[in-house]
């Protein structure tokens, strides 16, 4: 047996089966144990192969808690191999054998998780088609996690007439074995067998062979033991049915009903008890991290309060003060220069906030200061950050929108707004995985976020926030004010309730236009608010503006105080294009226009994203983090510099020099491009990261001209930073071939020109949009490394 597998190398023997061996491996590049899956057919097959790695290479685009992610994929001795995570544990086949049937409600649970992850990969065009206990296993956390997406292999007791079928025969659903018609609801058939296979530990569709377990699954239906749960056994029935259209339509509907199961609606079929039921579930769900019910008990705390006496003062002024962290920012927000205005400035003590600005003013500064914290972090804290600056900017526009109808009433309007979307920021916080589908749904259905979210979550973002609310105590106007508005122009309106509604729904929804708005559209969106909110609000096009512009200077200063970098915040940028404060000045020359369109692109040094804190006032994992990036960064020019007076080779120069680049930035990829004279091309030679010798293959462009960012940097050698290929302002430069053949949604580009001539270009990306930073001071590091590459090349020639 070869000692390794691509650059793997292999430790031990996992498992094998009859055409597959799994090894435990380890990457010597990135350090980390791998699992390593290799695939032997009796006869060569190059198109299976080729099937195989082609499918290996979509499924790496899936990534779920409840997925083991594909890393790699590759041929050797013309085999397929395939590189998963390292999951340690039992699978369920096993553990199923061992310690026999699953408690029916931990069963449910457990392929809750599954079909969570198989929602996703349906909404991204992935069907499993070998779903089995046998590839579900239980790790350390005791989480089900789903392997060998997409890629069944064909299995080798297909009964006579039967040849070709790809997957295990016990779990193939009726219309594959009768036509080969492959859907979603095949693996909700399997996911059906699995979830009876939990509760009684034998395999539904048992037989002596092959062909009688075909004849089985076709001809007869699935019949549930004594004992199982009627509405439990109403789900598994459904699941199964050999008919496709009694059977649940995807996995996303069946795993509403298992919530509403779980949750304990009266009926599955019962649309007002499976939404209570839903909802029920997801605050379980909620209740059960450590830091949902410590949120809770504050808000609801401070929401008990009355402003009725002086006792209530002392409470919510003991209720802050018990936070340390919490009593400092809001002492600070409250010497802010809008609260100045009201009377602020100077205050040292929480009693004296809440005798001078009033108990709600100080309320609500405690609310929010305590919702932006409990949203710190978190892996995707970033999206979190945009979720707050949008509510909280909302609520700063409501507030100085309402002076004219609800001069003593401000600060309700306030909090109304605000929490206007508190489901979806919650969800962004609690379930982010869904929150990912809910997007890729409304993308791929053409679905309302309503839609998409009632389908993927059993309920929608606006219901789920209204509960939560409720059980925080908010107070009834608050909780009605969080129901969108209906379509068309708004009325006027005539209770106290309504005009809160009214001006929550203009703040969030001008919010939104602002959020999706692209250069130029500001008379367009202008219009479309003022012919809507024209009979309730009465503010002109001018007044619209001016609540924009004073609403965001607050949210500036808030964000100060609070460590926020609206720098970083692509909604704050969509915010100043809004108000009409961007200029970006074109070059000398605008190449064709392309320059001028892509100048914000450029990375020059003033431009450089600065550190997480705009006051200076960094947290100490911060400075520590950037005080890491920049040791191994300075590490890494020292290492070099040494290098080049020890006249080191010239490749091994430029591959310290990716590497110190790919581990000091935590870039996905690293690529090297070299300058090819014969063809006229710049071409991917070679790199760090996950596919990265795969895409260097196809990573090429002319050196002549082409109108996109690549030719712009080393025709004009600038340093690039795409924050977003998608963005709207520059999304028709980036090449197509770029969008074919790599898989990030974010970029850097660094050119090495020599005398006005590009030698070469070094190339680094993120898949996430907007997750590429690079604070000033690590810009200049990687521009001296990027010069130590140039004088590599210069002493080589």
């Amino acid at each position: 047996m070869a000692q390794t597998i691509g650059r793997y190398e292999i430790r031990r023997e996992l498992g094998r089966g009859a055409q597959s061996v799994v090894y435990l491996g380890w990457d010597p590049q990135l350090q980390r144990e791998v699992a390593i899956k290799t695939m032997h057919f009796d006869l060569p097959d190059p198109q299976l192969n080729a099937m195989l790695l082609a499918e290996s290479r979509t499924v790496g685009k899936l990534q779920h808690p409840n997925v083991v992610g594909i890393f790699d994929a590759g041929e050797q001795g013309g085999d397929p191999y395939l590189i998963f995570e390292y999951v340690a544990g039992k699978t369920l086949a096993e553990r199923l054998r061992q310690d026999g049937p699953i408690e029916p409600t931990e069963a449910t649970d457990l392929m809750r998780q599954i079909l969570g992850a198989l929602n996703q990969a349906h909404a991204l065009g992935i069907i499993h088609r070998d779903l089995k206990p046998s590839n579900i296993i239980i790790d350390a956390a005791g989480r089900p996690r789903v392997m060998d997406f997409g890629i069944a292999i064909r299995t080798t007791d297909s009964p006579e007439g039967e040849e070709g079928l790809l997957g295990t025969p016990a779990y193939m659903a009726p219309e594959y074995l009768e036509d080969r018609s492959v859907s979603e609801q095949m693996d909700v058939f399997a996911a059906g067998l699995i979830l009876l296979e939990m509760i009684t530990a034998r395999p539904v569709m048992e037989g002596n062979s092959a062909g009688e377990i075909v004849h089985r699954i076709l001809n007869e239906d699935v019949k549930l033991p004594r004992g199982v749960d009627e509405r439990l056994g109403d789900i598994i029935l459904k699941a199964c049915a050999r008919r496709r259209e009694i059977r649940f339509a995807d996995a996303g509907q069946m795993r509403g009903a298992i919530e509403a199961y779980l949750g304990g609606g009266s009926s599955a079929d019962d649309g007002a008890a499976r939404q209570q039921g839903t909802l029920e579930f997801l605050l379980r769900r909620m209740r059960h991290k450590s830091d949902f019910p410590a949120l809770s008990d504050s808000v609801s705390a401070i929401n008990k309060l009355t402003n009725s006496d002086k006792e209530s003062i002392n409470k919510l002024s003991n209720t802050i003060l018990k936070d340390f962290a919490l009593t400092n920012k809001i002492l600070r927000l409250v010497n802010s220069a809008y609260y100045r205005q009201a009377g602020g400035g100077g205050i040292s003590t929480v009693s004296r906030a809440v005798i001078v600005l009033g108990f709600d003013a100080i309320r609500n500064i405690a609310i929010t200061v305590l919702l932006f914290e409990h949203l710190q972090d978190k892996g995707n804290a970033k999206d979190l950050k945009e979720g707050f600056l949008r509510a909280n900017l909302a609520g700063l526009m409501a507030r100085d929108a309402s002076v004219r109808f609800l001069a003593r009433d401000t600060e309700e309007a306030f909090i109304c707004s605000m929490f206007h979307d508190l489901g979806r920021l919650l969800s962004q916080y609690y379930f982010p995985e869904e929150v990912e589908t809910i997007r890729i749904v409304m993308q791929q259905k053409q679905m309302s976020e309503a839609q998409a979210s009632a389908q993927v979550l059993g309920i929608s973002f606006e219901e789920l926030g209204i509960a939560i609310a409720r059980s925080w105590g908010f107070p009834e106007t608050i909780v009605a004010s969080m129901r969108k508005l209906g379509d068309g122009p708004v009325r006027k309106p005539v209770t106290h309730e309504e005009t809160l509604r009214v001006i929550s729904g203009f703040a969030n929804e001008l919010c939104e236009m602002i959020a999706g708005s692209v250069p130029g559209d500001r008379p367009r969106l202008m219009k479309t608010i003022s012919e809507r909110f024209s009979a309730s609000m009465q503010l002109s096009d001018r007044g619209v503006q001016s609540v924009v512009e004073k609403s965001f200077d607050e949210l500036t200063e808030v964000a100060g105080i609070l460590h926020v970098n609206l720098k970083q915040s692509p909604f704050a940028r969509q915010v100043q294009a809004f108000k009409g404060t961007i200029e970006v000045a074109a070059p000398e020359d605008d190449n064709n226009g392309l320059a001028g369109t892509l100048a914000k692109t450029v990375l020059m040094d003033a431009m450089a994203m600065t550190s997480p804190s705009v006051t200076g006032e960094e947290g100490e994992d911060e400075k520590a983090f950037q005080t890491d990036v920049e040791s191994v960064l300075t590490a890494g020019i020292q290492d070099i510099s040494n290098s080049l007076v020890e006249d080191m080779p010239l490749n091994d120069i430029l591959r310290i020099i990716l590497e110190t680049m790919y581990r000091a930035m935590g870039f996905k990829r690293v690529l090297l491009c070299l300058k090819d004279v014969r063809g006229g091309l710049m071409v991917g030679r070679f790199g760090f990261g996950p596919d990265t010798a795969e895409i260097a293959k196809k990573f090429k462009f002319p050196l002549t001209y082409t109108p996109d960012v690549f030719h712009l940097s080393i025709s004009k050698s600038v340093d690039i930073l795409i924050s977003d290929i998608d963005d709207p302002k520059i999304a028709d430069k980036i090449p197509r071939w770029f969008r074919e053949r790599v898989p990030a949604k974010t970029f850097v580009l660094f050119p090495l020109v020599i005398k006005g001539n590009p030698v070469a270009l070094i190339y680094c990306d993120r898949d996430q949009a907007g997750s590429i930073t690079i604070p000033e001071r690590e810009l200049q590091l990687l521009k001296t490394l990027r010069n130590q590459a140039m004088l590599a090349i210069k002493q080589s020639s």
